[in-house]
């Protein structure tokens, strides 16, 4: 684990920070392209972006906090984000929330701009991720599997850890490396949208499958992955895996409707 990625002593770059980071560049170059090939201005997806960020930093730390009040002693921890600590669909519900109005103030269709940048969440959700296990947030449960991975006793997951090597009467416990679990995914998501693209051709097809694809993993995964009791809202699902349950939904409805065509492509885009 490595909380923190470069340490210069008057100026410390955290690894979650670092990596999410990465994760908005990366996804912000790769959506400006897709927009060029769709005839998109790509400075209206270069404006939405700064927009975009904001949200999603705003709403993924807010739900994150929610969840968690009865870790943050100190009130001016909730804005240290730097440390690690957000929750993805509370970033997601925002970000599409801001990206819907401001589209619709410039005229343009909401779900052509969402089709547009669905590939780039799923390569920011793998970048995202890496930052997680490097700051030993967003933890799995106790596992035998040869890959599993124990974590330091002074970070939150290695707390969590001695917290479960109690119960399980051991002095050291390995921990699914959920956050590499859903880095993965991230990347699988993304090679499957941009694969199957050519022939997901109505308008909201493609960020559908992105509900679809994501909803399904972070169901499976949720399964896999270190929560307190309370986080467990209805028949042992988690808050999450509710939520995954309604996008996966949604995101059927947006691969098969019968509507709007989206606009057309050139060859090989």
């Amino acid at each position: 684990m490595h909380p923190t990625l470069i340490n210069l002593g008057f100026v410390h770059i955290r690894s979650y920070g670092f990596m999410l980071a990465i994760s908005f560049l990366v996804g912000i170059w790769v959506a400006a392209r897709r927009a060029q090939k769709r005839g998109v201005e790509p400075q209206l997806i270069l404006d939405l972006s700064v927009y975009i960020i904001l949200a999603a930093v705003v709403g993924a730390r807010l739900l994150y906090v929610v969840f968690h009040l009865p870790d943050f002693h100190n009130p001016l921890d909730v804005f240290a984000l730097w440390q690690g600590g957000a929750t993805f669909y509370g970033g997601l519900l925002a970000a599409l929330l801001v990206a819907y109005i401001f589209v619709s103030r410039k005229g343009v269709a909401f779900l052509e701009v969402a089709d547009i940048m669905a590939p780039s969440i799923a390569l920011g959700l793998m970048f995202t991720r890496v930052g997680c296990f490097m700051s030993g947030c967003c933890f799995g449960k106790p596992t035998t599997m040869p890959w599993g991975v124990t974590f330091p006793g002074n970070c939150p997951a290695g707390h969590a850890a001695l917290l479960d090597a109690q119960a399980l009467g051991v002095s050291h416990v390995a921990l699914h490396p959920t956050e590499l679990y859903s880095s993965a995914y991230g990347l699988i998501i993304f090679l499957l949208l941009i694969g199957l693209e050519r022939y997901l051709m109505r308008r909201g097809a493609v960020f559908g499958a992105l509900l679809v694809f994501y909803g399904i993993a972070r169901f499976t995964v949720d399964f896999f992955r270190y929560y307190e009791a309370n986080a467990r809202v209805l028949a042992g699902l988690t808050f999450n895996q509710l939520i995954s349950v309604v996008l996966v939904i949604v995101g059927v409805y947006l691969v098969f409707r019968r509507r709007v065509p989206a606009l057309s492509r050139p060859p090989g885009s």
